[in-house]
């Protein structure tokens, strides 16, 4: 027994063996330290590619809401204020473009029959717009109650004359809504989304603008850039 024991303890093929499982073992525990390394960096950049696709939303998600939401623009800024950076047309300050549609009872009406009377609100509308029915009441209201000082026009776009004159029934509209199926007027204007509101004043020039909802203090706070 004695001689197998020591035979076996001085065998050189043991001794590799257990060299080897030492290496082994070692370059194991390499490994096992190397691992969470490499996954907290795996980690990092699956955090770095998030945040990166956070701004960029961030980013479209301003864009898209500074169309709906922009604020008041007025007078002082003409020139430099337009509903598209890029339009050399509808500006603050300038005439605003004329044009001729029909309401619901087939009457035409035309922007500058207005001129020289009474300033005008030109609202771009639609049916659909939840903005527009969240309008509603506070539209009607400022309608009936400023009558005498501002005409109040909707132009409601690609809808047709059945649509709006169920819609003026079903909602007792008492503003003047305007017919523009093909959207001639909206681009026109150059309109980015509904509702967006013109105030243009009795010489026929915009005194400013507003896109997105318009509550009865907005309404009342442009009426006052008039007088």
């Amino acid at each position: 027994m004695k001689d197998k024991k020591q035979k076996k303890q001085e065998c050189s093929l043991c001794e590799i063996s257990q060299d080897t499982l030492e290496e082994l073992k070692q370059e194991n525990q390499k490994i096992s330290l190397n691992k969470p390394d490499e996954k907290k960096r795996k980690f990092w950049k699956k955090i770095l590619v998030l945040i990166t696709l956070l701004v960029l939303a961030g980013f479209a998600f301003s864009s898209f809401f500074s169309n709906f939401y922009s604020p008041f623009l007025s007078s002082k800024e003409e020139g430099k204020a337009t509903l598209l950076e890029s339009s050399k047309v509808v500006k603050i300050g300038s005439l605003a473009p004329d044009f001729t549609s029909e309401d619901v009872y087939g009457n035409k009406i035309s922007l500058s029959d207005f001129r020289n009377k009474k300033p005008v609100l030109l609202v771009f509308w639609a049916t659909w717009c939840s903005y527009c029915r969240k309008e509603l009441p506070d539209l009607k209201i400022f309608t009936a109650k400023y009558k005498n000082d501002i005409q109040v026009i909707t132009v409601d776009s690609g809808e047709s004359k059945q649509v709006i004159e169920d819609y003026i029934k079903e909602k007792n509209v008492n503003f003047l809504m305007l017919l523009d199926e093909n959207r001639k007027i909206w681009n026109q204007y150059l309109v980015r989304g509904t509702p967006s509101h013109f105030l243009i004043d009795k010489d026929g020039k915009i005194i400013t603008l507003r896109v997105g909802l318009a509550s009865m203090n907005d309404l009342e706070t442009m009426l006052t850039m008039i007088r």
